[in-house]
Parts: structure tokens; sequence; C-alpha cells
């Protein structure tokens, strides 16, 4: 099983963006997908189940493109209530015996402040990064049947 987590606070503009791209790709049959204001240890229990996960969040404009990259388990900075993609891996592996296999969505933002809208840019940008989910979820049944071949 797939699971997309879209991350980021609505109320804060572009910050948003990861829930919106979860709602924009509606119902998803062969995957789960759930918007988070922010990632929480408790998450760890829908990651030790899922066969890949894709984590959907905001970027400062600048520093990425719309991009899907692959990440690994990593050890963050204690487990207080809002940790890293990263730093939750790492906790499903150390408590449930394995991660699954990660990727990150970044999507350049631009308007981080007090707002319930998206900038421009994040408007602009909302197509594409949904169009990456599905492209990403297309590509495991791509890999599945490649495997049964």
């Amino acid at each position: 099983m797939d699971l997309v987590i879209g991350i980021g606070n609505p109320l804060r503009g572009d910050d948003g963006i990861g829930p919106r791209v979860v709602a924009e790709l509606g119902p998803v049959p062969s995957a789960d997908a759930i918007g988070v204001a922010q990632l929480t240890p408790e998450l760890a229990l829908r990651l030790r189940t899922a066969d890949r996960v894709l984590f959907v969040d905001a970027a400062v404009a600048g520093e990425a493109g719309t991009l899907v990259r692959r990440i690994r388990p990593a050890r963050g900075h204690g487990l207080g209530h809002a940790v890293s993609p990263e730093a939750l891996l790492d906790w499903t592996e150390r408590v449930f015996g394995r991660a699954p296999d990660a990727w990150l969505l970044a999507v350049p933002g631009r308007l981080f402040d007090v707002a319930e809208r998206l900038s421009p840019e994040g408007e602009k940008a909302l197509p594409e990064a949904v169009e990456a989910v599905q492209a990403w979820l297309r590509s495991a049944a791509v890999e599945s049947s490649e495997e049964d071949a």
C-alpha cells in the first residue's frame, strides 16, 4: 500500500500546499492520502504498514522546484511533536523494525505568513504537484507489473 502525506498549515499561505495537493487528488483507490499540519511520532503507526510513502511539503522558492526525490531514515534532534520526514522514518524503523521506501515532493512557495490562500507561485505549482503525485502513484503500478513479468 502507498501512503501520501501532505504536510503544512493551511492558515500559513503556501505552507498549506501539502494538504491542498492531497485534497486536489481526491480519492485514490490504490493508496491512502492524508493531510497533516505537521509530522508527529503517531504517524509511525501509519508508516509501519506502508510499502511506499510520499511526503508532500512546501519549500522556500529558489531552494527547490517541484521535484520528487528519495529520502532515507535519519536521526533527528530528539522526537518532539514536530519531526522531519527523515526522523519519522528513523523512528518507524527503530520501533517497528522497518520503514517504507520514502520520497519527498518539495513544492516551491513564497507566502508563509498568515493567509488562507496560496501565493500566485503556489497556485501555479499546485497542478504540477498534483501531477507529480499521480505520476509517483502510477510508478508503483509499473514497478509491480515489471516484477510480475
